[in-house]
């Protein structure tokens, strides 16, 4: 019996001795955002969506929004930008983050290196060519199995 409970006793010591060490491992929490913030290139309005895409190599992931509101310098823009430990993908050291004005459906040929968690100023200047949606129907197969 005394040997039973000696046993369930180490048992939990070395369960609660694991604990520190998975939740470390798991980023834990996760860090803060980049809050990018600055003005915005002429033609963007206020209440316009913007959409903060992160760039490695060839793939690219949206990692955050936000609006542009009106100032009193101006109209400006702010964005949080998550890490990678909060979404694959996201903001890591080396990666590009490029930034799309969602109303008139153009990128900013601007972009920012993240910069890690916290404030980033970063102003706009200008705007690529507008980007045009492709409308795709599905598809219909006609295989004589109706």
């Amino acid at each position: 019996m005394k040997r039973a409970i000696l046993l369930g006793f180490g048992a939990i010591a070395v369960a609660a001795a694991a604990v520190p060490a998975l939740v470390s491992a798991a980023d834990f929490p996760p860090p803060p955002p980049t809050t990018y913030y600055g003005k915005v290139p002429t033609g963007i309005g206020p209440g316009d969506t913007v959409i903060a895409i992160v760039l490695d190599g060839s793939s690219a992931t949206v990692c955050g929004d936000g609006v542009t509101a009106n100032d009193t310098s101006g109209i400006v823009y702010v964005v949080d930008v998550v890490a990678d430990a909060q979404k694959a993908g996201c903001g890591k050291a080396g990666r590009t983050v490029q930034f799309y004005f969602v109303g008139p459906k153009r990128l900013s040929t601007d972009t920012a290196n993240w910069s890690g968690p916290g404030p980033a100023q970063k102003d706009l200047t200008g705007l690529g060519a507008a980007l045009t949606p492709k409308n795709r129907a599905p598809a219909v197969a006609k295989d004589g199995l109706n």
